[in-house]
Parts: C-alpha cells; sequence; structure tokens
C-alpha cells in the first residue's frame, strides 16, 4: 500500500504543477477531477489495485484521443520495439493492433512463423493456448506470443468470409531484423528486392543487394515493398537518393511547431543508379514504404503497382521518460513531392481507421478516383490524394481459394511443408544441379510435376478430420504444387530460391514485371 500512496502523492504533485501550466479552467478542473478519482480508487476499490498499470491505460486513453499513432510505450514494450530496429527477438512474426478487443493482424512479417502458416492481414486472433484473447493488453501479447525458440504456442484464428475459427500451432523463430528478405535475378535481366521493413541496416542490405544483381546483368528493378510496414524515415530518404539523379525534393513536412517543417532533398551524384523501377505496394504498405512509392510516383522515377498502400503519414518524436518508457508524440504530417497529404483520415475512430483496410471498395476505381483531389508529377501525369498512394497500376492477389484448399494454407501442422520433406527424395536428381536447372524443369511440366491425388490422399491420411475434396484441391493446383516446389527449393538451395518460385504465380509481381515496359519510358 505504501507504493501506492506514493503513486498518489506523485501523480497529485504532477496534477498541481500542471494547474500551474494551464490557464483554461476547464482544463484545470478535469485536472482535479483525475487527481480525485485515483484516490477514490485507492480508497475505496473492492480490490487490492496495480495503480501502476491503471496510470499506463490512462495515458493511454489520452494518447489515442489524439490519433492513431501518437503513443505510449512502457518499458518493456520499448525494449521489444528497440529490438526490432536493433537487435532480434524471438516470437511469430505478426505486425497487429488491438481492434474490438482482439489482437488483429495488420500483416505476418514475411519468412516468419506466421508468414509460412498463412496468416494473413485481418486475421482475429480470438484465442492463445485456448484462452481467450478478449480484452488482451499489447504487454499480455508480447508475453504470450513471445518466447524461446521453438517453443510453440497455439492461436484460434477468425478470419472474415469463413464461418469456423481456424486453429494453428506456431512454432516461435528468430524475427529476422534484415530487410531485405530476397534479392535475385528472376529473368536474364530484372531484378527482384524484397524490403521487409526500415530498420538501421536497410539503406546497406539494399545497396550491397543492388549491386550484386548490377554486376550479375540487372537491366530493370521490382523493388517490392508489400507488407512492409514501415519503419526509420532516414533509410527510406537514402534508398531514394540512390536512385533519383537530380536535386529534386523528395519528402517534405509540415506541423504546428517550427522546427517540425523540414524538406529533404534528393543529392545529385554519378553513382545513383538510373535504371528502370517498378515498385510493389499492398494495404499493408505503410509510413516509410509510402515516402519511397510516392517519390517513385511523384518524381516520375518508377512505376507503382498494386494496391492502395495503408496511409500512414503522421511524425512523432519520440521523448524518453525517467523509468525507461518513451511516449511518441505526432509532431507533423509527411507530403510528396507533389504535394500529397500520406495520412489518412481518422475522424472516424481508431477501430474504423484499420478496419477500412478490409473493405471490398476502398481501392482506385474511376468513381472513387473521381471524389481525391488530383496532383501533378514532375512530367505532368495525374496522381491521387486522399490518404496513401494510389498505384499507377491496379492488382489485387487472389487468395479466392477453396474450403479445401484453406484448410491446406492453414493447417497447424504445416502440410505443404511436410509434404514437401516428404517426397524431396523425389527430386535427389536435382540436388546436385543447380537451381536454374530444377527451375527450367518447373516452367516446362508446370501443373505435372506433383501428383494432385496423392498429395489429397497423403493430407487425408495425416488429418482424417480435414476432409478435402480432390475437385477443391485441382481448381487451386497451381497455386498449391507452386507452394510445395518453393519449399522444395528452400530446403535444397536457398530462401532466395523459394521466393523465387513463389513469385511464379503472384498475380500482382507477374502485373509489376509486365511494367517494366512503361517504367522504360520514363527514363528515356
Amino acid at each position: 500500500m505504501k507504493n501506492y500512496k506514493k503513486l498518489i502523492l506523485i501523480a497529485t504533485l504532477l496534477a498541481c504543477l500542471l494547474f500551474i501550466s494551464f490557464s483554461n479552467s476547464n482544463t484545470i478542473g478535469k485536472l482535479k477531477s483525475l487527481s480525485y478519482i485515483i484516490r477514490l480508487v485507492e480508497n475505496y476499490y473492492v480490490d487490492e489495485v496495480d495503480l501502476s498499470e491503471i496510470l499506463d491505460g490512462a495515458i493511454h486513453g489520452f494518447l489515442d484521443e489524439l490519433d492513431p499513432h501518437s503513443s505510449y510505450i512502457n518499458s518493456k514494450d520499448f525494449k521489444y520495439m528497440q529490438e526490432s530496429l536493433e537487435g532480434e527477438f524471438e516470437g511469430i512474426g505478426i505486425e497487429f493492433a488491438i481492434l474490438d478487443g482482439y489482437i488483429t493482424v495488420i500483416s505476418p512479417i514475411p519468412g516468419t512463423p506466421s508468414d509460412k502458416a498463412g496468416l494473413v492481414g485481418g486475421d482475429k486472433i480470438v484465442k492463445i493456448d485456448g484462452e481467450s484473447a478478449y480484452k488482451i493488453t499489447q504487454d499480455e501479447v508480447f508475453k504470450k506470443l513471445r518466447g524461446e525458440r521453438g517453443s510453440s504456442v497455439e492461436v484460434t484464428i477468425q478470419r472474415i468470409g469463413l464461418e469456423e475459427n481456424i486453429i494453428v500451432n506456431l512454432v516461435r523463430d528468430k524475427i529476422p531484423i534484415y530487410s531485405v528478405m530476397a534479392s535475385f535475378l528472376y529473368n536474364e535481366d530484372t531484378g527482384y528486392i524484397k524490403v521487409n521493413r526500415f530498420a538501421q541496416q536497410t539503406f546497406d542490405e539494399v545497396q550491397t543487394a543492388y549491386s550484386e544483381l548490377e554486376n550479375s546483368g540487372m537491366k530493370n528493378l521490382i523493388l517490392d515493398l508489400r507488407n512492409n510496414g514501415g519503419g526509420l524515415m532516414d533509410q527510406a530518404i537514402s534508398i531514394l537518393d540512390m536512385f533519383v539523379n537530380s536535386n529534386d525534393t523528395i519528402l517534405y513536412t509540415k506541423g504546428r511547431i517550427q522546427n517540425a517543417n523540414e524538406v529533404f532533398y534528393a543529392n545529385k551524384n554519378r553513382k545513383d543508379k538510373e535504371i528502370p523501377v517498378v515498385v510493389l505496394i499492398n494495404r499493408s504498405s505503410a509510413s516509410a514504404s509510402e515516402i519511397v512509392s510516392g517519390a517513385f510516383q511523384d518524381l516520375d522515377r518508377g512505376i507503382v503497382v498494386g494496391e492502395t498502400s495503408f496511409g500512414k503519414g503522421l511524425v512523432q518524436k519520440q521523448f524518453m521518460l525517467d523509468d525507461g518508457s518513451a511516449v511518441r508524440i505526432t509532431v507533423a504530417k509527411y507530403y510528396t513531392p507533389s504535394g500529397r497529404l500520406i495520412q489518412r483520415e481518422f475522424e472516424n475512430g481508431i477501430d474504423e481507421y484499420y478496419n477500412n483496410l478490409l473493405s471490398d471498395n476502398r481501392e482506385a476505381s474511376d468513381s472513387l478516383l473521381a471524389k481525391k483531389p488530383v496532383f501533378k508529377t514532375k512530367k505532368g501525369r495525374n496522381v491521387y490524394g486522399g490518404g496513401g498512394i494510389t498505384p499507377d497500376i491496379y492488382c489485387t492477389q487472389n487468395i479466392d481459394f477453396s474450403p479445401s484448399t484453406q484448410k491446406v494454407l492453414t493447417d497447424p501442422n504445416r502440410l505443404i511443408f511436410k509434404y514437401a520433406k516428404n517426397i524431396e527424395n523425389s527430386f535427389k536428381k536435382f540436388k546436385n544441379k543447380s537451381f536454374n536447372n530444377f527451375y527450367s524443369y518447373i516452367q516446362k511440366n508446370k501443373n505435372t510435376i506433383v501428383n494432385k491425388n496423392e498429395f489429397v490422399q497423403w493430407c487425408n491420411n495425416n488429418d482424417d478430420e480435414l476432409d478435402l475434396i480432390k475437385d477443391e484441391i485441382a481448381k487451386d493446383w497451381i497455386y498449391i504444387e507452386n507452394r510445395i516446389l518453393a519449399e522444395l527449393a528452400s530446403s535444397m538451395w536457398s530462401k532466395n530460391d523459394h521466393y523465387h518460385i513463389l513469385l511464379n504465380e503472384d498475380q500482382q509481381f507477374l502485373k509489376a514485371l509486365e511494367s517494366v515496359e512503361k517504367a522504360k519510358l520514363l527514363v528515356d
């Protein structure tokens, strides 16, 4: 109780100090009420409470009233968040928000247990290890989902469009801090770089990947920023500066206080890269990803393909507190070179702000574009404001799979991975050969390499509750077979080769590949 009384005394003293700083009588009255409520809880509440946690909740609630991205981070959470940019941690690998009381997947981090298990943006985690996850706190999320590598956690997923929940067993692993998840030549002259996040070494990793591809004969680049939730702004600016051979503005910020207003320019350099670029984005591309894709588009330096991005364009300044916690306060807004505000509207509340990502009519239809403000690129092309980056070429990813396919992709036993291991010996003739040899074989024999009837029988034998229907699996067989072959490539060669095969049935990537010719027109 002594600790609680100290907290009360400190809170009361702070409130008294705050009274001096505010001239508005209504504000002073509210602060007095807050101090009084704290004393009432201390003196009269039925159970003994941890006032430290309650005050954390009060701070969260206060900042939630400002915007979706001003936030308070307690000392434990701050340590975890710093790890994601500076070190590595062990867990399941999701970007999430707590909506309607549940953990909601914003995007699975590529290459992590959640990604491999087929979790998608919009999935709600309703149970963890059989216990309800309703009204879970962010601190509890970290405690329950993070853990020692190799340990497992069972999550129950509620997915829009499915009547029954999905139970997924996730084996925790190291969550990589490296940003470049894959880089390779997809064909003889088109390179592919997948950037997962913008952390401290992202620019160096991209630069290294680019140099290796350039030395291998790359003449065009597809930069994949899908499911990239952002990160450090300076890394985004450095990457842009690699490709912008001028002194153009690549980003500016505007805020209420003077030092929040900044303009960031490219530095013209003879080493700047001049090849055609296509940038891939989707609904989960946010913040620094939008800075990069927006500048490529506005400066007519590249073509943007995919879906309208998330729309996070608020600049936070971080202030450290004495107990090791931190508060991030929005001080400015991001604007692309043409003057587009990246931030989406959030006046209808945080839940609506995030749930907007699930809307079917969110994308760039003609009727919706007509309502958006129009801006001009450097060469006079029309681009659209209204929040997020609207792609030059709109393309969705087909995830309209049959019920049987959904069961296979979300099965907690990772059937595709296990089946690939089960048939790996059948492909031993390729093990001592190059990946290119295997890839050529795939291209010539697509849809006939893996026996789908044997696959269905194997799955049903391994889990008699699955009851897969052959005709439903046949409908999506090209996709399933491709996933099996990607797992084989990962096992026999490398992660780059895994991604290389996945791209074969990736509609957004294939549209980006088609768009390389349009990107060439911008650099001619």
